[in-house]
């Protein structure tokens, strides 16, 4: 059963601004946070005291921006850091000396170094740090100043240098921040669901359109959940210390398209639901009922994937395929009304879609999961392997009882 079944914007205000949430932010980049200050004191002490660079204040920037980037390319970002660095510093010393201090002076420099940037590179970072390191050499440390030249750009290469040894030696989890933000996403479709089927059920159209609206934006929690598994792919190929790790990276990652695809079924779902209701239409309560369940479902795979443990997941994982294949087997056209309207159809044919997505989630394949699925086809693509037995003793064992369900 699933530890927290909340509505949608209840979620997104304990998600992003609850003191609870502020705090648990903080204990989940204490590693991150411990890495960054103690790569940037090394690369400082690295350019100056091994190197004899003066002020080697490009070194310690170089680190910060490294251990920063996501996505899963740092070691390109890297090399586009350094060349970026170095450029800037490269286009500042050159033409100060020429043009002097003052205002125009560093509009001249800017549009020099961002026309070379964009000759040099496509890359965003190239061109920011070409501009940056120009106007830096400009206003803090001028051409004649101790740790000028050469220096400079040398310093940009040691941070990223020891930026990448640094994620290589003393890593974080691989998979700590994607499993977070599964979990965020598996959970704000949880809440979705939630306010469905209590929407379908009251006939509550406005509740209902007030978490659509509030969703919306969930596409940004998807792109954000993609650039952490990218970046534990890419901590768990840069460090030998994690290589024992890359299967499960794997894992984690075949199961993040139906992650995806789920949360954007379930906005489809939610969207039609409006419309059903707006139209003061109804639903059976056969398909509410599997929309309640779908929703305790996904916040147990929420909760699952935030608690980071293989063995809840092998305790649990079996016993939600079974509830999902019991889901699939009564999403049946029997489940419609006897007059029902296009939109009852299309709650359907998005509810068996989430659960095939569920499914996907829970390990089995595309296809597996669709076999799931009671037939809705003559010719079906997938021999369906469906447990009506199971389903109809599940409908008998929770036969009157519908109406206390426990939609929390």
């Amino acid at each position: 059963m699933a530890k927290l079944r909340i509505g949608t914007l209840e979620r997104l205000k304990v998600v992003e601004g609850s003191m609870q949430s502020r705090a648990r932010r903080v204990r989940k980049r204490i590693g991150p946070i411990l890495q960054a200050a103690v790569a940037a004191g090394v690369a400082y002490w690295v350019a100056q005291d091994v190197f004899g660079h003066p002020v080697p204040f490009f070194a310690p920037i170089a680190v910060v921006i490294i251990l920063s980037l996501s996505g899963g390319e740092r070691i390109r970002r890297a090399v586009e850091l350094s060349v970026g660095c170095s450029v800037g510093v490269g286009v500042g010393d050159l033409l100060f000396p020429l043009l002097g201090p003052g205002a125009w002076q560093i509009a001249v420099a800017v549009g020099v170094s961002l026309f070379l940037a964009s000759f040099l590179s496509k890359s965003q970072l190239v061109t920011n740090q070409v501009a940056i390191g120009s106007i830096l050499i400009a206003t803090i440390m001028p051409p004649g100043t101790a740790g000028g030249g050469p220096e400079r750009m040398f310093d940009a290469i040691i941070g990223s240098v020891i930026g990448l040894l640094t994620i290589a030696l003393i890593p974080t989890s691989p998979l700590g921040q994607a499993r977070q933000e599964v979990s965020k996403v598996l959970g704000i479709a949880s809440s979705v669901l939630d306010d469905v089927a209590t929407a379908l059920e009251k006939g509550d159209a406005r509740a209902l359109d007030e978490a659509l609206t509030a969703v919306r934006n969930s596409q940004n929690d998807i792109n954000t959940m993609l650039a952490a598994a990218k970046t534990g792919r890419e901590t768990s190929t840069l460090s030998p210390l994690l290589w024992g790790w890359r299967r499960r990276v794997r894992s984690l990652e075949r199961i993040l398209q139906p992650v995806d695809n789920a949360i954007r079924n379930v906005r489809v779902l939610a969207r039609r639901a409006l419309v059903l209701c707006e139209d003061g239409d109804q639903v059976s309560q056969r398909q509410i009922n599997i929309i309640d369940e779908l929703a305790d479902i996904t916040a147990s795979l929420s909760d699952l994937y935030e608690s980071h443990g293989e063995v809840n997941e092998a305790t649990e994982i079996p016993e939600l395929v079974r509830r999902l294949r019991v889901m699939g087997a009564r999403a049946d056209m029997g489940v419609v009304n006897d007059e029902a309207v296009l939109s009852e159809y299309v709650v359907l044919a998005q509810s068996r879609s989430i659960v095939s997505d569920l499914l996907q989630v829970c390990g089995m394949s595309r296809e597996s999961s669709l076999a799931m699925l009671a037939p809705t086809s003559r010719h079906p693509a997938y021999p369906p392997e469906v447990w009506k037995e199971l389903a109809d003793e599940d409908d008998n064992r929770n036969e009157g009882g519908d109406e206390d369900r426990g939609r929390r």
